[in-house]
């Protein structure tokens, strides 16, 4: 068989496989009902207590102490001469930082910029939720636009604190008036200081269902969502199981509708790119295939085993701060740039300072929520059987929504590929920088594509009202 007729052959295989496939996996699904679970301890009382209580983070001094005794014993491992990140955190930049972390990191400084938002918890089926809660300054009439930014892993409410007075202060960072958001920014269950669940199966789709109740409870009845990551997923459920609360998505993490029509797309899309949409540009991202499908397995060996076996590696990570910090830290390096595991510092310094780096651990390390935040793969991941995860990827989403699209975060959705599951995708921007932690990196551009698609959606609505 010559190679034409073999790539002929393949074409046509790849056309009508792709098409058969793609038929099964887009029958309409309904939106699942979600089973009320109470994941707390024991089971649910007869009254919950529903108060909004104000939070403040105040470590102890034994909790620092313990840290400096710990850092003061680190036991480095060995290294190759002139490797620097290609095989994970590189040794001479991990010396260093935790140098400075032992001598020049000072976290009372770095609680009271923590601290500078105000911080709230409230108990939600039996967890303590927390968020900040960060409220505009507003003129008489001005009304604020809510919003909810949602975090994943390994990033925390931390992350958003940039991009915090862009949206609440927009006069004082080159916006309008118009441009005023009040910010809400919880913490996933089990990350940070949020209460961990102490019962198996809290995933993304449940951790969505909290924040619908966080919502309602603060008397919110119409407001924008913002994810990436698992927040992607988060927000995603939240907009699909209520639509008429949600007032607009904002994602920059976009992974397809289902999965099985992702990769239908990839076949059929490797051979005749017209036909799923793909421009030039978009095959140029995707393809080759296999060197794509090289460098995400590269940077997913933490995936599988956070997957599988979270509690094997937590051991680790609970008792070494320099473990903990070498596992979390890494991914802000080649997630920023693929190319920065060739520098000496992998590139950390380009985008974040050392305290910017070392607050984001000490999150996790103050609060002892390493390993109950990496179990979130296993619930996540284990819980794809249920209807609710595969809902989560496959059911449209109608309410207006954009994609802000960094040039090197680990996934790229083109276009044309959103908009078969997100119906009204009023927004999606091509960003000239950034990376999977676009927020923290460049929360200019981060906050102004937030603010061009909230002024297209109140359009929208405006519209809809109209003719309603």
């Amino acid at each position: 068989m010559s190679y034409k007729t073999s790539f002929g052959f393949a074409s046509v295989a790849a056309i009508v496989i792709g098409l058969l496939v793609n038929h099964i996996a887009n029958r309409p699904l309904e939106v699942p009902e979600i089973e009320e679970i109470y994941w707390g301890k024991g089971d649910r009382p007869l009254h919950e207590d529903k108060t909004v209580r104000k939070f403040v983070i105040n470590v102890s001094d034994d909790v620092l102490a313990d840290l400096q005794h710990r850092l003061e014993r680190t036991r480095f491992p060995d290294n190759f001469h002139g490797v620097h990140f290609e095989y994970g955190f590189g040794l001479d930049y991990m010396k260093e930082l935790v140098s400075y972390w032992r001598d020049g990191y000072n976290w009372k400084q770095q609680q009271a910029l923590l601290n500078s938002f105000d911080h709230y918890k409230t108990t939600i089926d039996g967890l303590e939720i927390h968020f900040v809660h960060v409220k505009p300054r507003l003129k008489p009439g001005q009304k604020a636009k809510p919003i909810l930014l949602a975090h994943g892993w390994p990033g925390s409410f931390f992350e958003f604190y940039k991009v915090i007075p862009f949206l609440t202060d927009p006069l004082k960072h080159n916006g309008t008036e118009d441009d005023i958001f009040e910010v809400i920014v919880p913490s996933i269950p089990g990350f940070g200081f949020s209460q961990p669940a102490s019962k198996p199966g809290l995933e993304d789709s449940a951790t969505a269902v909290l924040y619908l109740k966080l919502m309602e409870r603060l008397g919110f009845d119409s407001y924008y969502v913002q994810g990436g990551d698992h927040g992607s997923v988060i927000v995603s459920v939240m907009a699909m199981l209520n639509p008429r609360v949600v007032r607009g998505i904002h994602l920059n993490l976009f992974t397809g509708n289902t999965e099985t029509a992702f990769l239908t797309k990839l076949l059929v899309g490797s051979v005749f790119p017209s036909l799923v949409g793909l421009s030039t540009e978009d095959y140029n991202k995707v393809y080759p295939l296999w060197d794509r499908f090289l460098w995400i397995l590269s940077e997913t060996g933490y995936l599988h085993m956070q997957a599988t076996r979270p509690h094997t590696i937590g051991h680790g990570l609970v008792d070494s701060p320099v473990g903990m910090a070498a596992h979390i830290l890494e991914k802000y390096s080649t997630w920023t740039n693929p190319t920065f595991a060739h520098l000496p510092d992998g590139g950390l310094g380009k985008h974040f300072t050392k305290d910017e780096l070392l607050t984001t651990v000490m999150i996790y390390w103050v609060s002892g929520t390493v390993v109950s935040s990496i179990r979130l793969y296993r619930e996540t991941i284990s819980a794809r059987k249920f209807p609710i995860i595969s809902a989560a990827h496959s059911i449209p989403i109608e309410v207006p929504s954009a994609v802000a699209d960094f040039p090197h975060e680990m996934f790229h959705t083109p276009e044309p590929w959103c908009r078969d599951r997100l119906r009204n995708m009023l927004q999606y921007t091509t960003m000239p920088r950034g990376g999977h932690f676009a927020a923290l990196e460049v929360p200019d551009l981060f906050a102004q594509d937030i603010r061009d698609f909230a002024r297209k959606a109140e359009t929208f609505h405006s519209k809809a009202k109209e003719q309603s």
